[in-house]
């Protein structure tokens, strides 16, 4: 229907009304206006063919009638115009291609939830706070690196190490100083002169000649500045992902025979994606709240499906998925992707086939969101069990189970609190485990859970009687696979060419605990 027969239809639709009246329908020869008054001289108008069924027309009409009341105050037209575009939306979702879905008010403002503009920019502000982060770490890291191989390349000696440390304690001149690190919740390592080997620090000392005190070493200067660095690059080590972590080996300094490297926990630089001139970007958030009694208290997966064009020759593009809903899903597609050709051949593409993609923009054009109260739906279980010994101490038995076989989890991360000051004794353990005597925590660590490694155990014992300190538990993980069963089979041009294209998928946790 072009659009000035809309906009003729429209301008006659006044005309046609007559004042004091309580007719809710007017008729043409072709055509019949259902209306309703929803706010002073302001009418919902539904304009129907004369063949339609009128009981289910006014029963569409009364639906908008409450979704327009829904999203704004229809006494106030500044407020009715302000909303435009939601309405248009909601229209959008009621009316299809001209036929009515089978849509309520409960699931238009289910699906109204699901499209938010506040949270799609704060999404992207911290991805950018993130992306920036690791940029500087990776800066940090490279250029602590250079420092280390300029100071090995002017003969820069353990001994010269030792003395520096001294140096940098203030000026004393004696066996004690301040470590170049601080202590870390992790397990940093610290320099030391004369640290005996139960301190589980790495002990940097001349193995041809002792320190010479009084003496100012060859690169202190350079000590000076890689202090400073190291500073920095921990303090952008706290603002990252606890489950990005790895540990970087500072090579290049003889240790002596027997003692421990100084590592130091850096994040490490994702490899560069390998973009396409189209991208395929799935993300995942997960939110999952279990009692500690095992029962749920909430779980909800939110996601959406993104496309990058970088190549302005692709930028109508159709994209083809495939899904495997198991768990009833709500499905929402952007308002220029075609719905009914999604719904009918899970084919994503643009309703106009003249339109393009905006190019070097991410847009989403696909949207999920999953709720269930089954436990069986949280994809990993983690159970606690504390139990007072009444001698003072607690045993404490963690457990984990993964119970959906088609993920796999990555650095998983699981923070247990303890009693402040309190010193566990680990019995057994599946992964590493370390003591953030900082925050008063214990994080057990795994590095992959799959269907090959699908549960394990962390048994610990520690001075207390409050089986209660021990909660809430919090969990983080990376996972590489979607929890909704949703998969790219090919992208191709409107006319069946298929086109190269690149995708990652990312499923994190926003809040995964056990309270």
């Amino acid at each position: 229907m072009p659009r000035t027969r809309i906009e003729g239809l429209l301008a006659s639709f006044p005309k046609l009304m007559v004042p004091g009246q309580q007719h809710t329908t007017v008729e043409t020869e072709t055509i019949r206006y259902v209306y309703q008054p929803i706010g002073e001289e302001m009418f919902v108008v539904l304009i129907t063919s004369r063949q339609n069924n009128i009981v289910q027309d006014m029963d569409t009409l009364h639906l908008i009638a409450r979704a327009v009341s829904d999203i704004c105050d229809v006494g106030d037209q500044q407020d009715v115009v302000f909303h435009g575009f939601d309405i248009l939306q909601t229209f959008e979702e009621i009316i299809s291609q001209g036929c009515r879905d089978n849509v309520d008010l409960a699931k238009l403002r289910t699906i109204k939830e699901m499209e938010s503009h506040e949270e799609k920019i704060q999404e992207m502000i911290e991805k950018n706070k993130e992306l920036e982060a690791k940029q500087e770490m990776k800066r940090q890291a490279k250029f602590f690196d250079q420092q280390r191989r300029e100071a090995a390349k002017r003969g820069f000696s353990d001994g010269g190490m030792g003395s520096g440390g001294s140096m940098l304690s203030g000026g004393r001149m004696g066996s004690s100083y301040e470590p170049l690190i601080s202590p870390r919740p992790e397990p940093v390592r610290s320099f030391g002169s004369d640290s005996p080997p139960a301190q589980s620090a790495a002990t940097i000392s001349s193995a041809a000649r002792g320190m010479r005190l009084g003496r100012k070493p060859k690169g202190a200067d350079i000590l000076g500045a890689m202090r400073d660095e190291v500073g920095l690059a921990q303090e952008f080590e706290d603002n990252l992902s606890m489950n990005e972590k790895e540990p970087l080996i500072a090579a290049g300094y003889d240790a002596p025979s027997g003692s421990a490297p100084m590592s130091v926990e850096v994040t490490p630089a994702r490899p560069p994606i390998d973009m396409k001139g189209v991208h395929i970007q799935i993300d995942e958030h997960i939110t999952a709240v279990v009692n500690r009694d095992g029962g749920s208290e909430m779980m909800e997966v939110k996601g959406d499906l993104s496309l990058i064009i970088t190549d302005s020759n692709y930028a109508n593009v159709q994209v083809s998925v495939e899904t495997n809903d198991l768990r009833n899903a709500q499905v929402k597609t952007h308002p220029k992707i075609d719905k009914r050709k999604y719904q009918n051949s899970s084919v994503l593409a643009l309703k106009d086939p003249s339109g393009s993609f905006p190019v070097s923009q991410p847009i989403g054009i696909l949207k999920w969101r999953i709720v269930s109260d089954d436990e069986s739906a949280i994809p990993l279980t983690i159970n606690c069990w504390p139990s007072p010994t009444g001698s003072g101490t607690v045993d404490v038995n963690i457990e984990y189970e993964l119970n959906n076989a088609d993920l796999e989890l990555e650095d998983v991360v699981v923070t247990i609190p303890i009693p402040p000051g309190a010193q566990p004794t680990v019995s057994d353990v599946d992964g590493v485990y370390n003591v953030d005597r900082a925050h008063s925590v214990l994080q057990w660590q795994i590095p992959t859970i799959d269907s090959s490694n699908k549960d394990g155990s962390l048994d610990f014992s520690i001075p207390g009687n409050d089986a209660g300190v021990f909660f809430p538990v919090h969990v983080s993980f990376a996972c590489k696979k979607p929890y909704y069963g949703i998969s790219v089979t090919g992208v191709t041009t409107p006319d069946s060419q298929d086109v190269e294209f690149s995708q990652t998928i990312s499923l994190v946790p926003e809040n995964y605990s056990v309270i």
